[in-house]
């Protein structure tokens, strides 16, 4: 692998929010401790097939949840992601697969209707499934394949969102939004080569963020993040060390933390995965949070409401 690449996957997993920076999991948000407990939930996880989406269910099974169900488009997936969950939560986890393209507003109403004639109420909405392109630029792309990015990660959310609210019952429910370092570096020589995904991207996170606004944490607790600098396909095509990335795990134990009580300071915020959670919840960090608003939530860099920042 060049240096250049290895530069450039460092500049993007580079950050200084907190002191303390995670490439893998750590006690504060390990799944294992009783405060992080999802013993009782049923949680939803889109793309759920592979690659963080699976990570993700897997630190929910680690949390001890009633049921895990993941949704995709391919079949064949699904049920070798099943495979994999059930031989690790033996009895403790209901596994639940439904094959649902979020693009389409049959498929997540059929996936609805089922939940509700199986009884399913879904206590915790882990918004994963995302569209991406090869590099190029917005209008090389197209109006059509870039509103198709659009109709995937901004449109489909807020459907499958608006089905998850409506759920009956009064229970409290989560939703733990699967952002993008993407959406604030779009300056970046890697990040800027994919336009419609940072668009699509910013305007699902400005969505759920604008949700949160209008709804009491206690009601709808809301946390979107950044998942990290993952090994995956796409890096398998270069000579890439996987050392050079952040574990999968930390990915899964965030999103765990995230819909968590202990998340509750950070409704409607925007973090990154790597970032020290016991850091952001104490000290001038806290602080900020507390009596800033706009503070980690999509804004314009400089303005802090109509005044200079």
């Amino acid at each position: 692998m060049s240096v250049d690449l290895v530069d450039i996957i460092n500049g993007i997993k580079n950050t200084n929010v907190t002191k303390t920076i995670h490439g893998k999991s750590y006690d504060a948000i390990s799944p294992k401790r009783p405060e992080l407990s999802q013993s009782g939930k049923t949680v939803l996880i889109t793309g759920g097939g592979t690659n963080i989406g699976l990570a993700i269910a897997h630190s929910f099974v680690n949390a001890s949840a009633s049921t895990v169900i993941i949704v995709g488009r391919r079949a064949d997936v699904l049920e070798t992601a099943r495979a994999e969950l059930e031989a690790a939560a033996g009895q403790a986890t209901k596994i639940i697969v439904r094959v649902c393209d979020i693009g389409k507003t049959d498929d997540v109403d059929a996936l609805w209707n089922h939940l509700r004639d199986e009884n399913i109420f879904v206590d915790v909405f882990i918004s994963n499934a995302a569209k991406f392109t090869d590099p190029s630029t917005m209008m090389d792309l197209g109006y059509e394949e870039t509103w198709a990015h659009m109709a995937t990660n901004l449109q489909a959310p807020m459907y499958l969102t608006d089905k998850f609210y409506k759920q009956a019952g009064d229970k409290p429910k989560y939703i733990v939004n699967v952002s993008t370092v993407n959406i604030h570096a779009t300056g970046h020589p890697i990040v800027a080569t994919q336009p419609a995904y940072n668009l699509s991207k910013f305007a699902g996170t400005l969505y759920f963020q604008i949700l949160a606004q209008d709804q009491p944490r206690e009601k709808l607790q809301v946390v979107s993040f950044h998942p990290g600098v993952i090994y995956n396909e796409y890096w398998k095509k270069f000579d890439v060390d996987p050392k050079n990335f952040d574990d999968a795990q930390l990915t899964g134990d965030f999103a765990v933390w995230a819909a968590s009580e202990e998340a509750a300071f950070f409704h409607g915020r925007y973090a990154w995965c790597s970032w020290d959670v016991n850091e952001l919840a104490t000290g001038e960090l806290r602080k900020r949070l507390d009596v800033d608003f706009y503070f980690l939530r999509g804004t314009i860099s400089g303005l802090n409401g109509q005044l200079l920042a």
